[in-house]
C-alpha cells in the first residue's frame, strides 16, 4: 500500500508517475536516479497488466519493415526512436540487473521470418523493400543456412532476418524494474487509484486518489496504459487492443534459438523451458479472459512452425492490453503545464521504455536532450485531429 506520511509530504520537487508498467516504472527509476523524488501509484501491482502480458519483443527493425504502415506521417520518426530506444537496451540491462540482482534474459540475437509459401515469400520480398528505404538492416537466409540455424523449425522456403533485434523476459524486467526503483527511493502505492488532477493558476499541480486524498506535485506524468484518469485531456485516451498469447515448457533445441517472426505466430524462448507464441490483435476489446477458439489457432499456428511442439501441451494461456492512441503511435512529452504523457506504446511498449524515460528526463531538466521524441509531442495533428 503506502506510507501515509507521504500525503503531508511538502510537493516541491516531487514527481507522481501514474502506471506501473514497461513506461512508468523505467520513467520513475530514470527519474529517481537523476535525484528527484518520485511517487508510483499503480491501481494493481508494479511489473502487471501489459508488461506482464507482453511478449518481451525489442524488435525495432521487424515492427518497422512489416507492421508499421509505410505511409503514416511518422514512419520515418518512429524508425528513428525505436533504433534508439533499441541502442539503449544493453546498458539499461546491464544496469538494471546490477542494481536489481535479477537476470532480465535480455538477448540481442536477432528476429527471423520465415518463409513457407510463395504468398510469404511476396510479403517478406515487400518488407526488404521498406527495409531498404527506412535503412534498417537485414539480411536472408536460404532454406539450407535457416534449417542449419533452426533446426527445429519446419521446413521452409527460406527466411529473412533483422540481426538488430532481440527480446528480453518481460516478467523478470517488471520484478526488475520495480525492485530497482524502491532501491533508488521510489515510494510506490500499490492498490490505489486516480480520481482526479488537481489544478491551480492553470497549472497541473498534483492527484486525488480513491480515498479523496490530495498528493501534491510539481509534475505529473501519464503512464497508465488503457487506464482512464479523470480529468486527462482527450488526446490521452488510449485504445485496448487486446493480445491473447499461450505458452509451452520447450526448452532449446525444440525452442528456436532466434525469435521467430511469422506472419502468422511469433515463438521467443524464455529463460528456463518458457516458450510464448502469440498473438491475437483484438482492437477495442477490453475484456481479460481468453477463448478456446483464438487458443486453438495459436496453438495449431505454433505447431505448424516447429514440429516439436505436437506432443507438447499448452502449459499457460492469458491475454492483455495494449494501449493505442489515435494514430497508433506512443505520446511523450508536455500535455499541458505539469502534467506530461509517458504511453502508448501499443505494440512495443517493452522497447520503447528506456528511450521514454530519457525523454521524460529531458523534459523535466535531468537528462540530455531527446529530439528524436519531438515529432511525438501530444499536440501533434495525429491525436489532435482525433480529439476534433
Amino acid at each position: 500500500m503506502y506510507d501515509a506520511s507521504i500525503i503531508a509530504d511538502q510537493p516541491a520537487g516531487r514527481i507522481i508517475v501514474i502506471g506501473g508498467g514497461a513506461s512508468g516504472l523505467s520513467c520513475a527509476w530514470r527519474l529517481a536516479g537523476a535525484g528527484l523524488k518520485v511517487i508510483l501509484i499503480e491501481a494493481g501491482e508494479p511489473g502487471g497488466g501489459a508488461l506482464h502480458a507482453s511478449g518481451g519483443m525489442l524488435a525495432a527493425g521487424f515492427e518497422s519493415a512489416v507492421e508499421l504502415q509505410p505511409d503514416h506521417p511518422l514512419a520515418s520518426a518512429f524508425v528513428r526512436f525505436a533504433e534508439a530506444a533499441s541502442d539503449l537496451w544493453p546498458g539499461w540491462a546491464e544496469r538494471l540487473q546490477a542494481e536489481s540482482g535479477r537476470a532480465l534474459g535480455y538477448e540481442r540475437r536477432g528476429s527471423i521470418i520465415p518463409i513457407f509459401t510463395a504468398e510469404e515469400s511476396e510479403r517478406a520480398a515487400a518488407a526488404m523493400e521498406r527495409a531498404r528505404a527506412l535503412g534498417i538492416e537485414t539480411s536472408r537466409y536460404d532454406a539450407a543456412a535457416l534449417h542449419e540455424a533452426e533446426p527445429s523449425l519446419a521446413r521452409a522456403l527460406g527466411a529473412i532476418a533483422f540481426p538488430r533485434d532481440g527480446q528480453v523476459d518481460n516478467r523478470a524486467l517488471g520484478l526488475a524494474l520495480t525492485e530497482a526503483a524502491r532501491g533508488r527511493g521510489v515510494d510506490i502505492i500499490t492498490g490505489r487509484t486516480v480520481t482526479g488532477l488537481l489544478r491551480s493558476t492553470g497549472r497541473v499541480t498534483g492527484v486525488t486518489l480513491d480515498l479523496g486524498d490530495p498528493l501534491g506535485a510539481e509534475a505529473v506524468i501519464l503512464a497508465s496504459g488503457t487506464g482512464v484518469i479523470p480529468g486527462a485531456p482527450p488526446v490521452m485516451a488510449m485504445e485496448p487492443v487486446k493480445g491473447q498469447m499461450i505458452a509451452f515448457a520447450a526448452a532449446r533445441p525444440v525452442a528456436p534459438a532466434h525469435v521467430l517472426r511469422g506472419f502468422s505466430i511469433y515463438l521467443a524462448a524464455k529463460p528456463g523451458t518458457r516458450l510464448v507464441a502469440g498473438a491475437t490483435s483484438e482492437p477495442g476489446v477490453d475484456d481479460p479472459g481468453t477463448d478456446d477458439e483464438a487458443i486453438a489457432r495459436l496453438t495449431a499456428a505454433a505447431r505448424a512452425a516447429i514440429p516439436g511442439l505436437a506432443a507438447t501441451p499448452v502449459m499457460e494461456r492469458w491475454a492483455g492490453l495494449r494501449p493505442r492512441t489515435a494514430d497508433s503511435m506512443p505520446v511523450i512529452g508536455e500535455v499541458e503545464p505539469g502534467l506530461l504523457a509517458a504511453g502508448g506504446g501499443y505494440r512495443n511498449g517493452v522497447l520503447l521504455a528506456p528511450a521514454i524515460a530519457e525523454a521524460l528526463a529531458a523534459y523535466l531538466g535531468v537528462g540530455e536532450d531527446w529530439p528524436s521524441a519531438a515529432p511525438f509531442s501530444p499536440h501533434r495533428p495525429g491525436l489532435t485531429a482525433a480529439e476534433r
